[in-house]
């Protein structure tokens, strides 16, 4: 099976020999007066995922498509900095054209680490660790008019009949 890593559209020279998907949850445990235990279910933990690969100094045969290292450490950065969500892309080809096994996920760079080593000459091993990212929902929330909100600081009047979250916050700042 071939694999194709896609980070932020940028693809991965050398596709990386392994992943990891860390795939968490938020269970609680409690005991019962009894002594029994009782698992409460909650919704999973974001994904994370962990893998390393190659930045060759050089262009080669095996090399998908080559960038310069520092292009892409350059391309890191940028994300890290902008604090930015962007696409993890794995496209899976098994010798039938059937992609089901791919994946296309909102994610974060958590961090990322630059292994500079003797034995890899001027290549560079990266390793990186993604976090799934889930876009925020405004919800709205409707207000009859002219009604008070009393704050700790003063009072205000709203006179409107739809006001976001964010709007909310900024009345009770």
């Amino acid at each position: 099976m071939v694999y194709d890593f896609y980070i932020d559209g940028v693809l991965l020279p050398i596709t990386p020999a392994r992943i990891v998907t860390k795939i968490g949850n938020k269970n609680k445990v409690v005991t019962l007066i009894n002594g029994d235990e009782l698992n409460l279910l909650k919704k999973p933990k974001l994904t994370e995922f962990e893998f390393e690969f190659l930045l060759p100094a050089d262009d080669f045969p095996s090399v998908k498509k080559f960038i310069k290292p520092i292009e892409m450490l350059d391309k890191l950065e940028k994300l890290k900095v902008n604090k930015k969500p962007f696409q993890f892309i794995i496209i899976r080809t098994p010798t039938q054209p059937n992609l089901s096994n791919s994946m296309n996920m909102s994610v974060t760079l958590e961090s990322y680490t630059i292994d500079e080593d003797f034995k890899n000459g001027s290549d560079l091993i990266v390793e990186v660790k993604l976090k799934q990212y889930i876009s925020l929902k405004t919800k709205i929330a409707k207000l009859g008019v002219n009604k008070k909100i009393t704050t700790s600081l003063q009072e205000k009047k709203i006179s409107v009949e739809r006001l976001s979250v964010k709007n909310l916050e900024k009345v009770f700042k």
